[in-house]
């Protein structure tokens, strides 16, 4: 039973993730935001696995648009700080989306969290939320 009520969580958790980057892509228009969704396809990335993988969908983001990938970053990040109820100032995808994991997902993601910022940053550090 707490399985599948850790797993309702999460799938729900993803959702509001993937609606926040929807949002954050509808400044492109309908059409360009389905080619980029066409484009993260082409690269491996399917637009339900982004919440798993924020540097990847970041990196795919930046071949396809270069340094105005940030913008979109901004205004993604714009949406989840919202959705989230995040307070604080700044921050890229990948440490917004960790801070809203903290914030909301069970503890077993909680867990998980710096193993995946650390993946996004390589082995120096742990960014910090």
């Amino acid at each position: 039973m707490k399985k599948e009520v850790d797993s309702k969580a999460e799938t729900d958790f993803k959702l509001s993730i993937l609606k926040c980057i929807d949002s954050g892509l509808d400044v492109l228009g309908e059409v360009s935001k389905q080619v980029v969704y066409s484009y993260l396809a082409q690269n491996q990335l399917s637009r339900e696995t982004i919440p798993d993988e924020p540097w990847k969908f970041t990196e795919t983001l930046r071949s396809l648009f270069g340094r105005g990938e940030e913008v979109l970053e901004r205004t993604i990040v714009m949406e989840l700080k919202r959705t989230f109820e995040i307070t604080s100032s700044g921050g890229m995808l990948v440490e917004i989306l960790a801070a809203a994991r903290l914030r909301k997902g069970p503890a077993e993601q909680r867990s998980e969290i710096h193993t995946r910022t650390r993946k996004s940053h390589g082995p120096a550090g742990v960014v910090k939320v």
